[in-house]
């Protein structure tokens, strides 16, 4: 039997995604991932974050316009619903996050 490293990504249609695009430099993405170890605790259920690695998924890169990173992509049912080019320290990131899950639970 052959191993897939394919996995699809089954999201609930509630659950927000954020696709979190990381830089290549290593002290960078260190800063990256303990910001979204924060949010991660914080939102729970609310949000899956993915990480899009700029290096081993250029198209995924290239086909959202990401000019700039960390860049932070929130989806709703694959539709783009708010972003954030640059660098936020957690407190910033959860507030605009909860913000934006608020709006849309009420909409």
């Amino acid at each position: 039997m052959e191993a897939t490293l394919f996995r699809p990504l089954i999201v609930p249609a509630k659950t927000a995604v954020l696709l979190v695009f990381v830089p290549n430099v290593l002290t960078q993405r260190a800063g990256v991932n303990q910001l979204l170890e924060r949010v991660g605790a914080e939102l729970g259920d609310l949000i899956r974050i993915t990480r899009v690695d700029q290096a081993v998924h250029p198209e995924v890169v290239r086909s959202f316009g990401v000019h700039q990173v960390p860049s932070f992509i929130l989806l709703k049912q694959g539709i783009e619903i708010w972003r954030q080019n640059g660098p936020l320290d957690s407190r910033e990131l959860i507030r605009l996050l909860s913000a934006q899950l608020r709006q849309e639970a009420d909409a």
